[in-house]
This record gives structure tokens, C-alpha cells and sequence, in this order.
């Protein structure tokens, strides 16, 4: 434990465990989430109910949401005792769990505000209007009908995406023509069959014409530079709640994250910034009754935070690092609003002054021969209390395999409390030794 934790550690979890809970109806939560969900209920009557499997549910490639929805609305009418709907995941289940909701009249996010969130062309159009000091320059691009590089004028270098991706899933940095072609060309071949069943989904929100017209869209966006990070809150009752801003830090590629980090280390004066933009958005956006995160880049030659984009869902990753500084574990606001409760949460309440969540990576495509065994992870909590190890790696498969970026090959996360960087640095130093992972080239 940190020598120099509060003496009201974990008060605010603590005081939520003893709170009830609700038989949940739960879309795409897997084994960790679930865990997560159980611990944090503490002694609490926590109940989640799933139909299929969690592949059904979670997986975009193999998922049939009007099927799941119809099964899910069916089991739960059957199921008197489903008090709320809640789900983890990104697409499918941030969508599917919105839409589950307006169909049973359960407490839950707009179906039609989270498609605005999720489909970056539609989000960039409607934060044009909303806050356009924040909105870099984009143009949409229909791989069926792709406009000459010179027409877009983003400029150059500029970022090409789709317009629903995760881990920056084929996604680019262009700086000329025949990167151009080349990033299209992949998008023309890979994108599909990723994005079929979201613009499926997305069809029933009523997207602009002008996107309605197109179906494989990707956005090309200026490139931005300075520091990322994530502003994370929650919006119940029209009222927008900041969490806090978690940083981003970027090896040295630009794209592939190295880790991220809370409190951040922004000026307070540039974080303010960013939650008036959070204020003015998200009410725009139409969402109310749910979990948020705006990922942004401040550059001080900027006027503004410049909004990356905006997710309709918790920040997996991050919920563990509020916990270890703040008190409260994200997951327990996902339940309380999924239940409809208003969350009960402080800030500086945990255990440290700071937490990390480091991504193990590497820069070339290899075989996966060994992973750290259960004991090995186990050690690593006895020796270095509270850190959470997350394998993603499993042995025989390549990298290549895991959902990746375009530029690297993540196998894990570790999350880390500690004083400052140089004791978490120190931390995670002993936690590698102890997770022993084998690699063929």
C-alpha cells in the first residue's frame, strides 16, 4: 500500500457495498467484467442475466443485433425481476443496450444520442455546430465514391478512420497520395464486414441524408498535435458530472499508447476548458443517463481543447485507475445508473496519488508460446498490492490476431497505484520480472 494513502481509503466503495442491487439484464459483460460487477456490489444481491453467449453479444463481426435485441427483449418481458439493462463493451453492446431499454421502458441512454456518438461522421457534423472552437477540420470520404487527396483540405499529414472503429482499428496517418490509395484500398477490404451490422443498427437513428447516401464512410480529420487525454463523466437528469481527465502518453510512432495516467497533469485552467466543452456537447448530442468519455489533444497554440471523439460508454481501462485514486470504480456508477439510482461518489478518497495503466506492446507481428500462469498474476497482487494484470495473449496465436492499431502489437495491461511515475515506473519494473511471457519472431 502507499505509505502516503488517506486514512479513508476506499471509503466511498465501501460505503456503496452495502447499497442494494438489482437483478440486471447484462449485454456482452465478460468473466472480468463480471468479477468486476460482483466485487464492487460487495455483500449487495447483485443478479446478471444474459441471453447467448457473450460472442453473440460482444462480437461485431458474428453479432445479429435485431436477433439479439428481439431475444433479449423477449427473455427479460418473461423475467419480471429485470430492474435495468447494462452492458461494458463498446459496438455492439453500447448500442444494444440502449436500444434493449427504450423497448422495455427501463432506465437507460437515447438510442438516437448514442448513434450521434458513435458515428464519427455524424458526431464531427453535430459538434461543428455545437462547439466549433474544439472541432478540427474533417471531410467524409465514401470508399464507394473516394474524392482525390487535394479535394479533402485537411490539410497534410491528416488521419484517416473509419466511421465506427476501436483501438484505432484501421485507421491512418497519410501524408501523401500513395499512402492515400494504399490506406483505402485496406479499408475497401477489411471494413465491411466489420462495419455492417453497426451501420445497421445505426440506420434505425435516422443519420443525416448526406450520410444515409453513403455506406462505407471513412473520416479524414487535420492532425492534431499536443497532449491527448480523456475526460470521463456521466450525465443523469440533464446534469453533466466530470469525473476527471485521465492523460494519454504515446510512444514515440504517435499513434500506439504507452500508457495512461491520473490526475492529469494538464493545468487545471486547460481541464476546466474541457468539461465546458463536455457540458455543451453531450446535452447537444441529446444523452442523458449515462457514462461518457471525450478524448481530446491540447496543443497551448490552440485557443481550445480540440474534441478526438466521443464515446457512449465507461472507460474499461480507467475504471480501476479512479478507483485506486479517487475512491469510486466506475462500474459501480455503470450500475447505479443502469438500476436508475443517482451515483454517490467523492474525489481524492483511495488509496494513492496516482495510478497508471501501462500497455505492454511491442512493434513486430509474433507467435505467442507462453503466457503468465494464474499464479504467476497472483504473486504479482501478494508482492505489489493492489495491481490488476490483464493478459490479452493467448498462447499459439499471433498478435496480429488481437484487435490491434495499425502500428503495433498490444499482449497486456498492468494498473499501478503509487506516489508518482518514478514509483509506479519502479513498481511495474517488478511486475514484469515476475510475468513470464515467451515470443517467437
Amino acid at each position: 500500500m502507499d505509505p502516503d494513502a488517506p486514512d479513508q481509503a476506499n471509503a466511498t466503495t465501501a460505503r456503496h457495498s452495502q447499497a442494494p442491487i438489482a437483478t440486471l439484464l447484462a449485454v456482452g459483460v465478460g468473466d472480468e467484467d463480471r468479477a468486476q460487477l460482483q466485487r464492487l456490489a460487495g455483500t449487495a444481491a447483485l443478479e446478471l442475466l444474459e441471453v447467448g453467449t457473450y460472442e453473440e453479444a460482444a462480437d461485431p463481426y458474428s453479432c445479429r443485433p435485431r436477433d439479439y435485441i428481439g431475444r433479449a427483449v423477449a427473455f427479460a418481458r418473461a423475467n419480471s425481476r429485470i430492474e435495468g439493462v447494462i452492458g461494458v463493451e463498446d459496438f455492439p453492446p453500447s448500442l444494444m443496450v440502449p436500444a434493449i431499454s427504450r423497448h422495455l421502458g427501463l432506465p437507460g441512454l437515447d438510442f438516437t444520442a448514442a448513434v450521434r456518438c458513435e458515428h464519427k461522421g455524424w458526431s464531427r457534423m453535430l459538434q461543428q455546430r455545437l462547439v466549433p472552437e474544439a472541432t478540427p477540420r474533417f471531410a467524409l470520404v465514401d470508399l464507394d465514391r473516394p474524392v482525390d487527396l487535394e479535394a479533402l483540405g485537411v490539410g497534410r499529414p491528416f488521419w484517416l478512420k473509419p466511421i465506427k472503429s476501436y483501438l484505432s482499428y484501421l485507421g491512418f496517418r497519410i501524408a501523401d497520395a500513395p499512402a492515400y490509395r494504399q490506406a483505402l484500398a485496406a479499408a475497401v477490404e477489411k471494413l465491411p464486414p466489420f462495419l455492417g451490422s453497426f451501420l445497421e443498427m445505426s440506420a434505425d437513428a435516422h443519420p443525416p441524408a448526406e450520410l444515409a447516401r453513403g455506406r462505407q464512410w471513412m473520416l479524414a480529420e487535420e492532425l492534431l498535435g499536443g497532449i491527448q487525454c480523456t475526460l470521463d463523466g456521466y450525465v443523469q437528469g440533464g446534469e453533466v458530472t466530470v469525473l476527471g481527465v485521465v492523460d494519454s502518453l504515446r510512444f514515440a510512432n504517435k499513434v500506439s499508447f504507452k500508457r495512461f495516467q491520473y490526475p492529469s497533469s494538464l493545468p487545471i485552467k486547460v481541464q476546466e476548458q474541457m468539461a465546458d466543452i463536455a457540458r455543451k456537447l453531450m446535452p447537444g448530442l441529446g444523452f442523458d443517463h449515462g457514462l461518457f468519455n471525450i478524448e481530446f489533444f491540447w496543443d497551448p497554440r490552440r485557443k481550445a481543447p480540440m474534441v478526438i471523439e466521443v464515446n457512449n460508454r465507461l472507460s474499461m481501462q480507467f475504471a480501476d485507475l479512479f478507483e485506486k485514486v479517487d475512491g469510486i470504480n466506475t462500474y459501480r456508477i455503470l450500475m447505479d445508473l443502469a438500476c436508475g439510482r443517482r451515483p454517490d461518489h467523492g474525489r481524492r478518497q483511495g488509496r494513492y496519488r496516482a495510478a497508471a495503466s501501462f500497455v505492454l506492446r511491442g512493434f513486430t507481428d509474433r507467435l505467442v508460446l507462453a503466457i503468465p500462469s494464474d499464479e504467476d498474476i497472483a504473486r504479482v497482487g501478494r508482492e505489489i498490492p493492489d495491481t490488476v494484470v490483464m493478459i490479452r495473449a493467448v498462447p499459439g496465436m499471433r498478435l496480429s490476431e488481437l484487435p490491434q492499431d495499425s502500428y503495433s502489437f498490444r499482449h497486456g495491461l498492468i494498473n499501478i497505484g503509487g506516489r508518482d511515475l518514478a514509483d509506479m515506473q519502479a513498481k511495474l519494473d517488478r511486475a514484469l520480472a515476475m510475468l513470464p511471457f515467451r515470443f517467437a519472431e
